[in-house]
């Protein structure tokens, strides 16, 4: 199963403006970011800009030894001939037995800026899923661990 582009359309129209505006365009898959940007316009939104990580200033930082700069690499041409693929792989982040714990358990991926569907398995004996981009299963566990839902 993939995350097609129509399945980030679906799942942006059905988000609250607040829940959409805040997610992190830059961490978006090459799918989704399209698809974001044309519901932020259908709403006549504009996205949040990225806030800036506060790093603390060393204390009485000692001057270090630096190597002699490098020349630059030479930048790399992309041919326009390459194609972007169009969906993701979907793998399953948790499983769980019944269907309220697996939609709290979206909600909290879902809170995490990652799109997350459920599948019904349990005609299979599997209970229910939840799915995600394959590139976010790390992603989305750490957060289900962070809220106490991982299982799988």
């Amino acid at each position: 199963m993939k995350f097609s582009a129509e399945d980030f359309r679906r799942l942006y129209a059905e988000m609250p403006d607040e829940e959409l505006r805040s997610l992190v365009r830059d961490e978006l898959s090459e799918v989704a970011r399209p698809r974001y940007d044309e519901e932020l316009k259908r709403r006549g939104l504009q996205a949040r800009p990225p806030q800036r990580a506060i790093r603390p200033v060393a204390a009485a930082a000692q001057p270090r030894e630096t190597a002699p700069e490098a020349e630059e690499p030479p930048e790399v041409a992309i041919p326009e001939e390459v194609e972007r693929e169009e969906e993701e792989d979907l793998a399953a982040a948790a499983l769980f037995k019944s269907r309220a714990e697996a939609k709290g358990a979206r909600a909290v991926v879902q809170s995490a800026a990652i799109p997350a569907f459920l599948e019904d398995d349990t005609a299979a004996g599997g209970g229910f899923r939840v799915l995600v981009a394959a590139s976010y299963v790390d992603q989305a566990r750490e957060a289900l661990a962070e809220a106490g839902l991982s299982r799988g």
